[in-house]
C-alpha cells in the first residue's frame, strides 16, 4: 500500500510518500538533488515489516520553494512539521544518506523525544572541510569531493534551456551509474528533475549551508552525546579508491590519503554517540541503498530487536 500527498505548512508544500499500514515508524531523509523515484523500491521492501515515510525536501520533485534559507536546521524544522501532519510512532527512526545523514542528525540533536534511533548511510560530515584542508590542491580537485563546480555548471545549462543536455549528461551519471534497473517511469521523474533549474538552485543553497561553520557549530557534541542509538554504514574502501582514480583521475596513493580521510571524517559521528555501531558495505560506494538494499534492510531489521 502507498499513499501520495502534498502537505502545505506555513513555509512550504511538502511531497511525500508513505508505504506500509498504520503509524509511520521509519522516515528517510534522501541526499543532495534527490527525488523519491530514486528510493521507492527500497521504501517499498521495508514497508513489508514497518510504515515508511519518504518525502521530498522543498525545493526538489514535487515539493515547492521554502520561505525558509536551506540550513540544517530550517530542513530539520520542515521535517518536524511535516510529521507534525502525518501519524507516527511516539518514537521513529530515521535512515539518511549523504547530505541526508547530517540534517537526520541534526534532527535528532534537535527533537531527540521523537527519534528512536538513527541510520546513517555514508553521511556527509560536520567536519567535510577538512578535505580542503588536509588534502593538497591537486588531491583536492582530484577527489571529487566538492560539488560546487558541478552543480553551478548544470544550473547555468538548465537557465539556458538546455535541460535536455543536462539529461543526457546525467543519464550516465549517478544515479543511474549504480542502477540500471529503474522502471521507465522511475527514469523519467529522476530525469526530469535533473534538468530543472530549481533543483540545482535548491542543492547549491543546501550544499553552502551544510558547510558553513555558522551552522555546524554546536553539531559535533563529545560531552553532551546523542541518548539514541546510531548505526553508521560507510563505503567500500577499496571500491571508493578505484572511483577516485576512475573519475579524478587520481593516484592509487592519492585516492588512499582521500579514502582514509573520509572515512575518519564519517567516524566522527560515532564519537558523539552514546551507543554507536560501524558496519561497513562490502559491495558499494556512495549509493549504498541502490547498491547494496539488503544490508540497508538487515540494518534496520537489527534496530527492531533494540
Amino acid at each position: 500500500m502507498m499513499e501520495s500527498r502534498i502537505i502545505q505548512f506555513p513555509s512550504a508544500a511538502l511531497a511525500c510518500e508513505i508505504y506500509g499500514e498504520g503509524k509511520v515508524g521509519l522516515v528517510i531523509e534522501m541526499g543532495l538533488g534527490a527525488v523519491m523515484a530514486e528510493w521507492r523500491r527500497l521504501a517499498q521492501r521495508l514497508s513489508k515489516r514497518h510504515t515508511v515515510l519518504l518525502y521530498q525536501r522543498a525545493g526538489y520533485g514535487g515539493s515547492g520553494i521554502s520561505a525558509l534559507e536551506r540550513t540544517p536546521g530550517n530542513i530539520a524544522l520542515e521535517l518536524h512539521q511535516l510529521l507534525g501532519h502525518i501519524p507516527h510512532e511516539e518514537k521513529v527512526t530515521l535512515l539518511g544518506h549523504s547530505q541526508g545523514g547530517l540534517y537526520v542528525w541534526n534532527f535528532a540533536q534537535v527533537y531527540p523525544e521523537l527519534v528512536r534511533a538513527l541510520i546513517l548511510l555514508d553521511p556527509l560530515s560536520p567536519e567535510d572541510d577538512r578535505f580542503r584542508t588536509e588534502l593538497t590542491d591537486a588531491e583536492f580537485r582530484k577527489s571529487g569531493v566538492d560539488k560546487t563546480a558541478g552543480l553551478r555548471m548544470n544550473l547555468k545549462l538548465t537557465r539556458w534551456h538546455l535541460g535536455w543536455l543536462v539529461r543526457r549528461m546525467m543519464a550516465s551519471a549517478p544515479p543511474f551509474y549504480y542502477d540500471s534497473g529503474f522502471s521507465k517511469e522511475e527514469r523519467q521523474e529522476i530525469l526530469e528533475s535533473l534538468g530543472k533549474p530549481q533543483t540545482y538552485e535548491t542543492a547549491l543553497a543546501e550544499y553552502a549551508a551544510a558547510h558553513d561553520k555558522n551552522e555546524l557549530t554546536e553539531l559535533l557534541d563529545r560531552e553532551n552525546k546523542l541518548a539514541c542509538p546510531v548505526t553508521m554504514v560507510t563505503h567500500d574502501s577499496a571500491l571508493s579508491c578505484r572511483e577516485i582514480e576512475q573519475f579524478g583521475g587520481a593516484s592509487p596513493e592519492e585516492a588512499m590519503k582521500t579514502e582514509a580521510l573520509w572515512q575518519e571524517i564519517m567516524g566522527v559521528y560515532l564519537s558523539c554517540a552514546q551507543r554507536g555501531e560501524l558496519v561497513r558495505a562490502g559491495h558499494s560506494s556512495h549509493y549504498i541503498h541502490l547498491t547494496d538494499p539488503e544490508l540497508v534492510c538487515r540494518v534496520v531489521e537489527g534496530l527492531d530487536q533494540l
